[in-house]
This record gives C-alpha cells, sequence and structure tokens, in this order.
C-alpha cells in the first residue's frame, strides 16, 4: 500500500478498536449494573471495600460513559469524517489507560484482562497521537 493511503489505514484500526472497546465496555457495563440490583448475580459489594463506591451501579455507568459512549462517539465522528475526531482517537487510549490505572489503584490487580486493556489504552493513545499528527 502506498504511504498515501497509510493514514486511512491508521484511522481504520483506531476505528475498529473503538468499536471493539465500546461492545466490551457495554457488556461489562451491563454486569456491573446488573450485581446493582442483583448481588447475588455477578459481583459482591464487599469487593468495592476500600473505593469511593458502596455498590456497582456507578462504576457500571462510569464504564458505559468513559470506555463504552465516548469510543462510540468517536468512531462514529471519525467514519463521519469530523476534524474533531483525529484528536478523539488518543483521548479514547488515555481515557481507557486511566481507567485501568485507577481501577488497579481501587481494587487492586485481580484480572488477566487488566494488562490486555492497559496495553490497548497505550496503543491507542500512541497511534491515536501518530494519526492526529498527520
Amino acid at each position: 500500500m502506498s504511504p498515501a493511503h497509510e493514514p486511512l489505514r491508521l484511522v481504520r484500526a483506531l476505528i475498529a478498536l473503538e468499536i471493539l472497546l465500546a461492545i466490551g465496555a457495554y457488556g461489562g457495563a451491563f454486569g456491573l449494573i446488573l450485581s446493582y440490583w442483583r448481588p447475588d448475580a455477578f459481583l459482591s459489594a464487599d469487593e468495592l471495600a476500600g473505593t469511593p463506591f458502596s455498590s456497582w451501579l456507578i462504576p457500571g455507568v462510569l464504564l458505559a460513559l468513559l470506555n463504552g459512549v465516548l469510543p462510540t462517539v468517536v468512531a462514529v465522528g471519525a467514519m463521519m469524517e469530523k476534524g474533531w475526531a483525529r484528536w478523539g482517537h488518543p483521548l479514547v487510549g488515555l481515557v481507557l489507560t486511566a481507567w485501568i490505572v485507577v481501577q488497579i489503584a481501587l481494587i487492586g490487580y485481580g484480572h488477566i484482562l487488566q494488562p490486555i486493556y492497559l496495553a490497548w489504552g497505550v496503543v491507542m493513545l500512541v497511534l491515536g497521537l501518530v494519526a492526529a499528527r498527520r
């Protein structure tokens, strides 16, 4: 592929990463929010001891908004070729990276997905910055 097509490939990859992230975030948020109404379903509120949260409702809503809605909006904006979307890509990576860092700080390391999503966020941040500068 010619160098002229490289930015397009990069943006398409970022859009794919954002869509996959959003799908996972919506699923995770659903599980967390469901745990609010059915504490025996997935997670106990006891796991939130030492955090600012007394239930999984607020973390679920935040997960949906920050790692579901934000990447969805940026991906759609990029598909519609909106100029602001070029800086949305690294923002999504930064938000995901921060989410995982804060999550580990609050509840500790406890799942294989944490380092995977941390790497995912860093990759999106770096690729997003590269794409935004082009």
